[in-house]
């Protein structure tokens, strides 16, 4: 083989690798539902939150996610205001999605192989706060 045909092979694999990162969140859906009490904007802001955490899943790929409601954040305030950390300021909002991925096709961990998974993911705000990921898992 010739260099020029290394480096070239070599080019496509990098940007394989790339793309492949990339695709994990590149294609899912954020449904923001109907909510009084939040803007477009506070919803997306939740949302990085959770894709910051959902792109350490090596081999997953999330299809969507949703916003669970107003009356759910309502009825979960006092529950992710039971997760905080001992000291810390109490959380006066509460944001929970829900969310639909696929596990990495060979599995791994503790993932079933190429399975659809559905999850729900709690956040918490304190005043003037950043939304804080606080827990996830089956609904």
């Amino acid at each position: 083989m010739n260099v020029k045909r290394i480096i070239a092979m070599l080019l496509v694999s990098v940007f394989l690798v790339a793309l492949t990162a990339c695709a994990k969140t590149s294609d899912y859906t954020l449904g923001y539902g109907e909510s009084d009490m939040y803007s477009k904007e506070d919803i997306e802001s939740a949302a990085k939150a959770v894709l910051d955490e959902f792109n350490t899943f090596d081999g997953c790929v999330l299809y969507s996610l949703e916003y669970a409601g107003d009356e759910k954040c309502n009825d979960e305030l006092s529950y992710v205001n039971s997760l905080r950390e001992d000291g810390a300021e109490e959380f006066v909002d509460c944001l929970v999605f829900n969310s639909e991925f696929r596990s990495p096709i060979k599995g791994g961990d503790a993932w079933t192989p190429n399975d659809i998974y559905t999850w729900s993911w709690y956040l918490g705000r304190e005043k003037d706060g950043e939304w804080i990921l606080l827990t996830y898992g089956y609904a």
